[in-house]
């Protein structure tokens, strides 16, 4: 890997834990806090694309699997990845991988930030479909109290998947140092 490569692996890296230092918000009634730092795994995915997308996340899942705190809320180790909101934690490799799969081939102009939506959408989507029956599994709830009560959170990543269309589609278009690199 080419040190521009793991410039931008790293520089992503250091974005998620930035995005992790940010509060965490208690919605009541919902069992999942909401943080940050699902915008910055959406980004990774649809900035970095596939590879170099998952080679942050399992990188910075190391990291929190290490005991660093990276994570929302300064924490980090095993017993945070294997906890509660574990599973959605663990899904982000797959998440990113699959959103940047899906946004390295859009090359069109043409409804290019509605592409990127869905791209990023399908990550979201893989996320809430392995941390939902975590979740739900962990604390011995049933799935579908579980799915009911993270619908707010579902709808507001809905809105930040939005968000990071406009701006990882921006982005990944003007940034010389994106062009320079092959994502595929």
């Amino acid at each position: 890997m080419k040190t521009r490569s793991l410039t931008l692996i790293s520089l992503f890296v250091a974005m998620m834990i930035v995005f992790g230092a940010l509060p965490t918000v208690v919605i009541p009634f919902v069992p999942v806090p909401f943080t940050f730092q699902m915008i910055g795994v959406m980004l990774v995915g649809c900035i970095l694309g596939a590879r170099k997308g998952l080679a942050a996340m399992l990188v910075f899942t190391a990291l929190a699997a290490a005991g660093v705190p990276v994570l929302s809320g300064y924490r980090g180790g095993l017993g945070v990845l294997l906890g509660t909101t574990g599973g959605y934690v663990l899904a982000w490799p797959l998440a990113v991988f699959v959103t940047g799969l899906l946004t390295d081939y859009i090359k069109q102009k043409k409804w290019m930030v509605f592409r990127y939506y869905l791209a990023i959408s399908a990550g979201v989507l893989i996320i809430y479909a392995i941390g939902v029956p975590w979740f739900a599994f962990y604390n011995h709830l049933p799935l579908l109290s579980v799915a009911e009560g993270n619908l707010m959170l579902f709808l507001l990543d809905l809105v930040k998947a939005a968000l990071c269309a406009v701006v990882g589609s921006q982005l990944k278009q003007r940034l010389s140092i994106l062009k320079k690199i092959k994502f595929v």
